[in-house]
């Protein structure tokens, strides 16, 4: 089993046969009242009751984990505290709701999804964190009757839910790897909202959704070293409160600085570094390692592991990203038996680098182009709209036009702007910040989620007191100062003098020496450097290269191959035109953007769920065999 997933039927009318149909296996949490049924895994949520007379009147579960609370968001004395190892997360919740009522969501800290059934109340209560960083899938199959889900490919498999692609959504699937806000490619299944609680009646079905919290940007005047010195001082605190003297952690270990800050806070740690070969982003990450006293562990991926990944992942796939970005699950084992707990660095080019800062990008002649450093001014929804075009993948024949569909779920609503269903204050906070809030709008969610998912895990960056103080620096030092690696360079001097991998200059030099050193090396490897690779998709850098394992190796063919006849029932596609896209790119065109996603969608047990003919399918009830369920066994027909 992997994930959590409930029923909500108002009248309670043979809720308990249904939950039977839709069971799971022996080992998850299973919870049937009059009106609710829900069946979770054990190894990722967290639940807690509390009884009166005798009877449960009141029960949480927890998805994913709770750092602390802060009371001060309630308007309440006390500030923020941690929550103590030996408190559950969910009893720690079911205190705080005897307390202060649901408004204590609004304080907490954390990355999770809340579940609270109050049965006194006749209600069934959802929540979420700021960025939204555990999704909730959800559907009204009629008036009478909720189904939702951790993972949206579970959805189609319950008996009631009747659903099919959405042409609109699925096109920018297609072009973005991803959908944005609420929305999801499939008919009446949407994300529940980011930083909202969402209240359903179990007397009439009625639901209530008020929002908590959204990103604010207010830019504070102080100097560059200021927010160094407070970013230091709040990463510090993260990390010591998150981990324990009596458990081993471990750090994804890149070449680059983000990890590198999170080894320099931890003593004693393991540092797993994946590459497909000792290529100078290995070596650097080793020099790392070893500069810190870190235990250095190879994870060797190479072209199989990628190509695995399509049968691997496939059920992790959530419409949002590649088969290949749970990048750490076929090593599950070699992580889980040397550590307890697991930190990244995951985020920490949205929130404090120039990633989702537009730039404009100047041609060099034949040496290519480079991204200058200074902000492209966004005035209006229609250069937002435009900005995102300029990234898409649209080359697919469909039927539906892309700029229309986000000119109808971009839009402006009042001062505030609305994108796919998620309220933005201003054009500020959607350009800051619509790359990753909700965080389903980050295609390495799936990344985050299957982490989540391993083992326990924290990216700092995500903790509420480093989102505040993303959201009170100024663009311009995200532009043009290098906050982490001067981070690093406070913590650990010794880790900082060692060279970046993409640049060739050391974390501690200033921003314009790296900044020309990144793209000199980038020049280097292009035009000069003449080192042969074992292979012709071998980088020096930590990903292998994509468009040369579509060419080298013919996995992808044979895909298109076996599900042609999922092909001819995309929405505006068919097998003939995915494989011209196909043929195109091994003839030296680079369609790496398609391919890889039509991939992940051919290859997702949802997309023949949901396209095959019902009189080819089997009974809806067979989702109760084994072979489904046993996620973690890997017992399916191979579709690769």
């Amino acid at each position: 089993m992997n994930g959590t997933y409930g029923i909500i039927d108002i009248h309670g009318t043979e809720l308990e046969d249904t939950l039977g149909e839709w069971d799971l296996s022996d080992d998850g949490i299973q919870h049937v009242t009059d009106n609710v049924a829900l069946t979770a895994d054990p190894g990722r949520c967290h639940t807690a009751s509390q009884s009166c007379d005798g009877d449960e009147s009141l029960r949480c579960w927890v998805i994913g984990d709770i750092y602390g609370y802060d009371a001060s968001a309630i308007g309440e004395p006390g500030g923020y505290r941690t929550r103590s190892a030996n408190v559950d997360p969910a009893q720690y919740c079911v205190s705080l709701y005897q307390r202060d009522g649901l408004r204590f969501v609004n304080g907490l800290n954390g990355t999770f999804t809340l579940l609270i059934y109050d049965r006194e109340h006749d209600r069934l209560t959802l929540c979420t964190d700021r960025f939204g960083t555990v999704p909730l899938y959800w559907i009204r199959p009629d008036e009478e009757t909720i189904v939702f889900s951790t993972n949206i490919q579970f959805l189609p498999y319950h008996p009631d839910v009747d659903t099919a692609f959405n042409s609109a959504y699925f096109h920018e699937y297609l072009a973005f790897r991803r959908t944005f806000g609420v929305t999801t490619p499939l008919e009446g299944v949407e994300k529940l909202q980011p930083g909202t609680i969402t209240t359903i009646s179990l007397v009439d079905g009625a639901t209530q959704s008020d929002q908590y919290w959204r990103p604010e940007y207010c830019p504070r005047d102080e100097s560059f070293e200021w927010f160094v010195d407070e970013f230091v001082r709040r990463f510090r605190t993260v990390v010591d409160e998150w981990t324990r003297d009596d458990r081993e952690y471990g750090v994804l270990l890149s070449g680059g600085r983000d990890s590198r800050l999170v080894l320099a806070t931890l003593e004693d740690a393991t540092a797993f570094h994946m590459n497909d070969w000792m290529n100078r982003e290995a070596r650097t990450a080793e020099r790392v390692a070893l500069e810190a006293d870190a235990d250095f562990e190879v994870l060797d991926r190479g072209a199989k592991y990628r190509i695995d990944a399509l049968k691997r992942n496939r059920w992790a796939g959530s419409f949002n990203g590649w088969f290949t970005q749970p990048y750490t699950s076929g090593f599950e084992t070699e992580i889980t038996n040397r550590v307890d707990g697991l930190l990244s660095g995951l985020y920490a080019d949205s929130l404090f680098h120039d990633y989702s800062v537009p730039s404009p990008t100047v041609s060099v002649g034949p040496l290519g182009s480079v991204t200058v450093p200074i902000e492209q001014s966004i005035e209006t929804v229609d250069e937002y709209i435009n900005l995102l075009l300029e990234s898409a993948h649209d080359d697919l024949p469909t039927s539906t036009d892309l700029q229309s569909i986000l000119e109808a779920n971009i839009y402006r609503e009042g001062k505030q702007i609305i994108h796919h269903g998620v309220t933005y204050n201003s054009l500020n906070e959607l350009v800051y910040y619509g790359d990753c809030y909700p965080l389903s709008n980050d295609d390495d969610l799936r990344f985050h989620t299957d982490l989540h998912r391993m083992l326990p895990y924290q990216s700092p960056f995500l903790d509420n007191r480093i989102i505040d103080l993303s959201l009170s620096m100024p663009v311009r030092y995200r532009l043009r100062r290098d906050l982490i690696g001067q981070a690093v360079d406070r913590l650990a001097p010794d880790l900082a003098a060692i060279p970046h991998a993409t640049s060739g200059v050391a974390l501690s030099r200033s921003f314009p020496i790296k900044y020309a050193g990144r793209h000199l090396l980038e020049l280097w490897d292009k035009h000069i450097r003449n080192q042969t690779s074992p292979k012709p998709y071998l980088t020096n850098g930590p990903w292998l290269d994509d468009a040369e394992l579509l060419r080298s190796e013919p996995f992808a063919g044979n895909v298109f191959e076996r599900t042609a006849n999922l092909a001819d029932e995309l929405p505006g596609l068919d097998a003939d035109r995915i494989d011209d896209r196909y043929r195109t790119h091994l003839r030296g065109q680079n369609r790496v953007g398609e391919l890889y996603t039509l991939l992940t969608l051919l290859t997702m047990p949802v997309t023949k769920r949901i396209l095959e003919p019902e009189t080819d399918r089997t009974q809806k009830t067979d989702v109760t065999d084994s072979s489904f369920w046993s996620l973690e066994r890997g017992e399916f027909d191979d579709v690769c």
